[in-house]
Formats: structure tokens, C-alpha cells, sequence
């Protein structure tokens, strides 16, 4: 019977590279006959298997997205933090007594991706003001070195000045962005940790 368990768990893994997963079955397959548990007992602790299986992609992406490399492409953990975000969403919403936590989340996570939307609306189209500004003003000031040398002067170097200013802030809010995005999802990380881990998916039945 634990066998047809963790085949039904398996169905469910298969977002979970195949060495891994039969690896991670194998170690629950002699935890349960360790311990002789039966299926009821099983389901009691690790609940039914597409619970537990939910439950297990859940700490599988969360644990990979910790020890990522930072050689990954960017677009490929972009993505993988995408599928855990839905994946605790959908998972959140699977559970009656925690549908209230995840219409939440989802407020949480459309407010502050609006939020975020605007802040980087905001930050960006300032950075292409001020740059706009920077070589309208340069070029201004090489036309007015034919009318006057110090006011063309002036607005090369005013020019150059905001110039200069949008390539050492870029970096910097650059920086800021993708620390934002790391505080987002460090918090679903937190909501899955907490309501999701295979420890507490019978709780929260």
C-alpha cells in the first residue's frame, strides 16, 4: 500500500527532476517502513498524496531557489520563482481554512506588483528625463559656443553633469529593483514555509 502512495505522490512530482525525486521517494519509502506506518497513518501525517506532493515541490523550489548558483540565467529563476509563487497560491487555496490567507496573498502580491510597477514607471521614467535633459542641454550648449562661449559652456557641463548623474545612479537603482523583488519573494517563501512545509499540511486541514 505505501507503495501505491508514493506512486500517486510520484504522478504529482513531476515538475521535480527524475533523479531527485526518485531519490526524495526512496527516503520517505524507508522513513514509512521504518516506522510501519500504515496508509492511514501515512495521510494523518503527510496527508493525501497530492497534498503531500504539493507540499514537497513546495520545499523542493523554495530549497533550490536558496542554494541557486548564481550562474543560473536570470529568466530561468525568474521563472522558477513565478511556478513557486502559483504553486503556494495554489496551494494555500486547497485548504478551506487557509482560502482566507491566500485571497490575502493575492491582494498582497497584485497591490504590491502594482506598487512595484509604479516605483519602477517612476524611477525609470525620471532616469530618462533627466538623460533626455542632460544631452539636450549638451547639444544646446555646443550651438550656443558660436553665440556665447561661457553660456554654451554652461549648458555642456550642466549637460554632462546629469549625464554622469544617470550612469552612476543606474547601477544603484538597479540594485534597488531587484532587492525589492528579493523581499517579495522571500515573503511568499515565509507563507510557504509556514503553511505549506510537509509538517504542517494535515494543520492546516
Amino acid at each position: 500500500m505505501i507503495k501505491e502512495y508514493l506512486a500517486a505522490v510520484r504522478s504529482n512530482l513531476k515538475d521535480i527532476p527524475a533523479d531527485e525525486r526518485e531519490e526524495l521517494l526512496q527516503f520517505y519509502e524507508e522513513q514509512m517502513l521504518d516506522a510501519g506506518y500504515t496508509i492511514k497513518e501515512i495521510e494523518e501525517k503527510y496527508g493525501t498524496p497530492k497534498q503531500f506532493a504539493r507540499s514537497l515541490k513546495i520545499e523542493y523550489f523554495i530549497e533550490n531557489d536558496e542554494t541557486a548558483d548564481e550562474n543560473i540565467p536570470t529568466g530561468e529563476r525568474t521563472k522558477n520563482r513565478v511556478n513557486l509563487i502559483w504553486l503556494i497560491i495554489l496551494g494555500l487555496f486547497a485548504s478551506p481554512i487557509l482560502i482566507p490567507v491566500a485571497i490575502g496573498l493575492i491582494c498582497l502580491l497584485a497591490g504590491a506588483f502594482i506598487a512595484f510597477l509604479g516605483i519602477l514607471f517612476a524611477i525609470y521614467a525620471g532616469i530618462i528625463g533627466v538623460l533626455a535633459g542632460g544631452l539636450f542641454a549638451f547639444v544646446n550648449g555646443v550651438i550656443l559656443l558660436w553665440q556665447s562661449v561661457p553660456t554654451g559652456l554652461l549648458f555642456m557641463g550642466a549637460g554632462l553633469l546629469l549625464t554622469g548623474a544617470v550612469i552612476f545612479f543606474a547601477p544603484i537603482v538597479w540594485r534597488l529593483t531587484r532587492w525589492l523583488f528579493e523581499m517579495l519573494v522571500m515573503f511568499v517563501k515565509w507563507v510557504g514555509h509556514r503553511f505549506l512545509s510537509k509538517n504542517r499540511v494535515k494543520e492546516a486541514q
